[in-house]
């Protein structure tokens, strides 16, 4: 008894004397809500716009693919950090979790199956990669209708045949509603070694080839809706 006695006193003095970890700046903390609250903003937007106009659940998608990355781009460049999505199960390989992000997505997925409210699921540090010292920071994205449109159970074939050849590997299907489909991500090196990060790049826009200079491949190809005969 006296033993165990005498190691949880050292436990606790040696708790007391270490240093204590480098917290995130509260700033930096509400940047990254306002960042993840305008991208959901306006892809919700665009979206249910679209969809109240009944318009084709193809163009819907495809207007959402085509903004969706010049969104972020956008986000990114105004918080001058790496805005991104990301998921366990995605469906562009490049949005694939690092390491870190990879052990929030599992956290979150298991508090929530504990009965926790995803809404209330947060997580911001201070970490250490190699020479950088970077702030990271995530929340998860719930599954709403307007998500279910692209991700969710009964996905319009059509738009199934443009995910098959866009993303052959595609794991961001099936959803129901409220589950927690991925989450945002924010990373900004704050310091590299003891020197400050160096200025932000910003992100250039994309290359987007004229319509003369496409290929006969460079686009998926779309089965026209089926119509009825007289």
């Amino acid at each position: 008894m006296k033993t165990a006695a005498a190691f949880a006193v050292a436990a606790v003095l040696l708790a007391a004397c270490a240093p204590k970890a480098e917290q995130p700046a509260a700033a930096d903390i509400q940047l990254a809500r306002q960042a993840a609250l305008a991208f959901e903003q306006q892809s919700r937007r665009e979206i249910t716009t679209r969809l109240e106009r009944d318009e084709d659940p193809v163009a819907v998608y495809m207007s959402y693919a085509d903004h969706a990355p010049e969104w972020a781009r956008e986000i990114s460049n105004q918080l001058e950090a790496d805005f991104s999505r990301t998921s366990l199960g995605v469906r562009n390989p490049a949005n694939a979790p690092d390491d870190w992000e990879r052990r929030q997505l599992e956290t979150f997925a298991f508090l929530m199956d504990s009965g926790l409210d995803p809404d209330t699921f947060e997580i911001g540090e201070i970490v250490q990669e190699d020479e950088e010292t970077v702030f990271r920071w995530m929340q998860p994205v719930r599954m709403v209708d307007t998500c279910l449109t692209c991700h969710g159970e009964a996905i319009d074939e059509r738009i199934k045949l443009l995910l098959a050849q866009e993303y052959p590997l595609d794991e961001a299907a099936g959803y129901s509603e409220g589950q927690i489909g991925g989450a945002y991500s924010v990373r900004k090196v704050l310091r590299v070694g003891d020197q400050p990060a160096p200025a932000w790049t910003p992100i250039p826009e994309p290359v987007i080839l004229p319509a003369d200079q496409r290929q006969s491949g460079d686009a998926p190809v779309v089965a026209p809706s089926p119509t009825s005969q007289d």
